[in-house]
């Protein structure tokens, strides 16, 4: 099961907007902001990088989705793992976060590039 490449995506409130997009070679482009108050950032990530980052989409298991509890105000985001019919797609709100460390683990990494 390959985690790269990797898409993550996250919506908010007021346009805010997080998206990382990392490629298998490491190549990554990083968007944010409010849709035009940022310019993206570009880059490759080094091994060691690339090496944490696999290390910690490993574990994710198959796909699933965590949606909001109704009401539940917060960001809904969307990671995918992979591309075409073997990609693995996790479309979560942040709150589900505290209940799937692995997947909690996998965002925090991909939020330091």
């Amino acid at each position: 099961m390959s985690s790269l490449p990797v898409h993550y995506r996250v919506v908010g409130d007021d346009d805010y907007m997080l998206e990382i997009t990392v490629g298998s070679g490491g190549a990554f482009v990083v968007n944010s902001g409010d849709h035009t108050s940022h310019k993206p950032r570009h880059g490759t990530l080094d091994k060691v990088q690339q090496e944490r980052l696999a290390a910690v989409l490993a574990p994710l298991g198959p796909s699933r989705d965590h949606p909001a509890p109704a009401g539940a105000p917060g960001f809904m985001a969307e990671l995918t793992l992979g591309e075409g019919a073997a990609a693995r797609v996790f479309r979560f709100w942040e709150g589900a976060l505290d209940e799937e460390p692995q997947l909690q683990a996998a965002v925090r990494e991909l939020e330091v590039i």
